[in-house]
């Protein structure tokens, strides 16, 4: 059987190309998801470890977790591991931020205060000397882009101990490696001695302890030492390891993210790999049905069932370690690639391809298994008839069927369970809006039984549908025969679409349940954020109407508001008491001129009539009922009752008023300026900017920071977190889709396939079609509307599914935010269509030519 195992294998390579090929992709995507997850860990180890690269044992007390009366302070600890025996240098450090003046204009910098021997540090000098009082190091990367260079002059904003901002100077007195740490990376990153720190007024509170020890000194001796002191001292918790061990620790804290993005990644490899053993397996069902006449002649010659049982799943074997192989060399070699790239594009030493056989060994099994398995069905059916049974045709799976009748009733019965527990899962609790809670565990389980419904009746719902397509094409004979030919075997064709249709309904849901979640938060953005960026500004630091020209000049800046504070609630301090529990306990009233302010507005916010005022968010207890008026104080003893305007916007803990409203009201056009310890309390004028759509929130807040001058935290609105929530989903989005596009990329070669599979079984009867009058042209359009109708009934299947189970899952997904915005991506999901249907018939091409060159003469002679 050995023998006759290869000599099949070889005999029918062309048939087994397209199911090598489905299984090729779907290992591969196996080994990638595993790589990615090693690589992944690989590169945390490589950035995280630099920290410590020049140490040999990290000392972390964690004094924040210490309750009150422990007599030990950070000093004595740092003192007592410098004495400890066999350490022979230390680094005491703290990490902390301040604002400086960078090339972005005022930036946040990740500051690191050290005290000790700074070579210890991980991010080693490149250039000059260690920092002194009134120095600092600064990482390569960020004095290149601000152009600084050793003895350059930084400027930095820091709070005194009143806490009052307060600007000072600095010189570069070295330069460092870029940090690789991920908490760090994304910042300049500045180095301080302790003294330095002190003279800019910052209090020194070390957190962590880097040791060099002796030569010859055991490691492992003085961590057991350092934590049984600490351990007596009442820091049982406190971390002392070597700095291996602190690495590994850390990397098991990120890793749950990693872990997670494996298993996501596995979800969809393992998609792919359904609809490869869907693939596989009715590939082997049409070559074996093709090969009947073949298997009922080996058994008239003596061989029994189980020797055509172990034939069949020899070829799978083989099949199977093929594409196993292919696949693993592929996808260890695009993770692979895929780092170096990285690696070299982005100037990022520290990816690294971690390289396990883990990858390779579940690749080939999964591969092999995947084969067996598929093949499986179709070596039992071939073994189940007798020989003579055999030259009958099969039956076929229909309604009336027992087989077809047992689908039904499975089938139906896990949609209606499926969709009851779904539509639970999707309704509001109580019925209303304002508290709209939902169960998203019992929707998503709802809809994974459903969808399992829908696939076992997909063998009699792909079949209806194509039927169903294939009535417009009945006028002409290609079409009514194509039509015809698509439903010779159902089975079949209920196969491959079934394929197709879980990868277009995963496709679908991910594309409308994406569109509708962000739909949904922009909606919520503009009742909290009914502006694109506010520039806000203190009652000891106040914003002059300057500023709003200033920022009005601005590229990206469609208009602006200026803002000034008239009035507050009594729960403010020096306005009065709070009058209702309602109330927060301070929300300040800011006016603007109305035309301005409808500029400024998002799409949908509206400005308060006139006489009334607008509430933002957060003013007012969401858990007790809202009221229809605001108590409000000038500040100098005299309340006003103004009504609230439900339908306009105001910011999240903002009251909004016009300035007509603010004159009608007999309101100030400033508050007077109360003082708390010699400070003036309260916020100050703000200027508010509707920012043109096309600006990116990044560059435009550094161009508004720096025109107003500013730091950036002064800077918030929609802008930045509707860019950034559409930016996460729209990658999240393309990721997925193209994830899911494996699994459909992978139907489709079944498309191709099955196809092939069935010219060759009607080669006789194409070519006698050609010799009645069937052109060549009329045989390719017949073979290709084939294609097109079973491609079309399961992507249209697909995209209602997937539309109805988006819908569903955003709104589950969505309920804590406490409305839904449905959404449907009509042109995307047309591209959804095309792009299956066009696949399709492309994949089409090659066995309709084939028919096609062959004459009716040699076609006829084929037995």
């Amino acid at each position: 059987m050995n023998s006759l195992v290869k000599a099949n294998v070889v005999a029918y390579r062309r048939r087994y190309a397209a199911v090598i090929a489905a299984i090729t992709i779907g290992v591969a995507f196996l080994a990638a998801t595993l790589f990615v997850g090693s690589s992944v860990r690989a590169t945390l180890s490589a950035s995280v470890g630099q920290a410590y690269q020049n140490a040999d044992v990290v000392v972390s007390p964690e004094f924040f977790r210490a309750e009150d009366g422990l007599k030990l302070t950070p000093a004595q600890a740092v003192e007592h591991v410098k004495s400890t025996a066999g350490v022979e240098k230390t680094l005491a450090y703290e990490n902390t931020m301040f604002g400086a003046e960078l090339a972005g204009g005022q930036e946040s910098v990740y500051v690191t205060v050290t005290d000790g021997d700074t070579s210890l540090l991980g991010a080693a000098l490149t250039q000059g000397k260690a920092p002194g009082v009134g120095e600092a190091t600064l990482n390569a990367s960020a004095a290149a882009k601000a152009g600084l260079t050793v003895g350059s002059t930084l400027k930095v904003e820091v709070l005194d101990a009143t806490g009052k901002s307060v600007k000072k100077q600095l010189t570069v007195s070295g330069l460092r490696q870029d940090p690789q740490d991920p908490s760090s990376a994304g910042y300049a990153n500045l180095q301080l001695s302790k003294q330095g720190a002190q003279a800019l007024g910052l209090t020194f509170t070390p957190g962590s302890v880097l040791v060099g020890v002796q030569p010859g000194t055991d490691t492992a001796q003085l961590v057991d030492q350092l934590s049984a002191w600490f351990s007596d001292q009442g820091l049982p918790w406190a971390k002392v390891g070597t700095s291996e061990q602190m690495v590994t620790d850390q990397i098991s804290q990120l890793s749950g993210g990693v872990d997670a993005l494996t298993w996501v990644l596995g979800a969809f490899a393992g998609i792919a790999l359904v609809v490869t053993v869907l693939v596989v397996s009715n590939t082997f069902s049409v070559i074996l049905a093709q090969r009947t006449r073949e298997l009922a002649l080996l058994r008239t010659l003596g061989a029994r069932r189980g020797q055509i049982r172990r034939m069949v799943l020899g070829e799978a074997l083989v099949v199977g370690v093929v594409g196993g192989v292919l696949g693993v060399l592929i996808g260890t070699g695009v993770v692979a690639g895929g780092a170096a790239v990285v690696r070299a594009a982005f100037n990022l030493p520290y990816v690294t391809f971690g390289f396990t056989w883990a990858p390779i060994i579940a690749g080939l099994l999964v591969g092999i298994l995947v084969t067996v398995v598929a093949s499986l069905r179709p070596a039992l059916a071939a073994t189940r008839v007798s020989p003579l049974a055999a030259l009958r045709p099969s039956e076929t799976v229909t309604v009336r069927s027992k087989a077809g009748t047992t689908r039904v009733v499975i089938g139906s019965l896990l949609v209606l369970l499926g969709a009851s527990a779904l539509i639970y899962g999707i309704l509001p609790r109580d019925g209303g809006s304002e508290s709209f809670q939902t169960s998203f565990g019992m929707a998503f389980l709802g809809g994974l039984v459903s969808f399992i419904g829908v696939l076992v009746l997909g063998s009699l719902l792909i079949p209806w549908a194509v039927r169903q397509l294939a009535r417009p094409f009945g006028a002409k004979v290609s079409g009514r025969l194509a039509g015809l030919n698509a439903l010779r075997h159902p089975q079949r064709t209920a196969a491959i679409g079934t394929a197709l249709l879980l990868g277009v309904t995963l496709v679908a849901l991910m594309l409308v349940g994406a569109t509708s979640a962000r739909s949904t938060l922009n909606a919520e953005l503009a009742k909290q954020y009914p502006v694109d960026l506010v520039v806000s500004s203190s009652a000891d630091a106040p914003l002059a109407a300057e500023v709003r020209d200033a920022v009005g000049q601005v590229d990206g800046v469609e208009s602006t508001a200026y803002l000034t504070p008239v009035a507050a609630t009594n729960g403010c301090a020096g306005f009065g008491e709070a009058e209702s529990e309602n109330v927060s306990p301070c929300a300040f009233v800011m006016a603007g001129n109305e035309q301005e302010l409808a500029s400024v507005g998002t799409d949908g916010a509206k400005v308060p009539a006139l006489g009334s005022v607008a509430v933002g968010e957060y003013v007012f207890d969401s858990s007790d009922a809202k009221p229809t008026e605001v108590t409000l104080s000038d500040g100098a003893g005299r309340t006003v009752t103004a009504p609230i305007d439900s339908e306009a916007a105001a910011p999240a803990g903002r009251i909004v008023m016009t300035q007509a409203t603010r004159t009608q009201l007999g309101l100030p056009s400033a508050l007077p300026k109360l003082a708390s310890d010699s400070v003036a309390i309260g916020p100050g004028p703000e200027v508010w900017i509707k920012a043109d759509d096309s600006v990116s929130a990044g560059p435009l807040i550094s161009a508004v920071s720096k025109a107003a001058k500013v730091d950036q935290g002064r800077l918030d609105g929609a802008l930045p977190i509707r860019q950034m929530a559409s930016q996460i989903i729209d990658t999240l989005l393309m990721v997925v889709s193209a994830l899911l596009g494996v699994a459909v990329v992978i139907a489709l070669i079944g498309v191709s396939n099955t196809l092939s599979l069935s010219v060759i079984e009607r080669t006789r009867e194409n070519s006698l079609l050609r010799a009645l009058g069937l052109t060549k042209k009329q045989l390719r359009g017949m073979l290709a509307l084939e294609a097109a109708l079973i491609a079309g009934a399961a992507a249209v299947l697909g995209l209602v599914l997937g539309s109805l189970y988006g819908l569903a899952g955003a709104r589950a997904a969505t309920s804590a935010m406490g409305g839904f915005a449905p959404s449907i991506p009509w042109l995307w999901l047309a591209v959804v269509l095309v792009v299956s249907v066009g696949a399709a018939v492309l994949a089409s091409v090659w066995p309709a030519r084939r028919a096609a060159r062959m004459s009716p003469v040699e076609g006829l002679a084929v037995e």
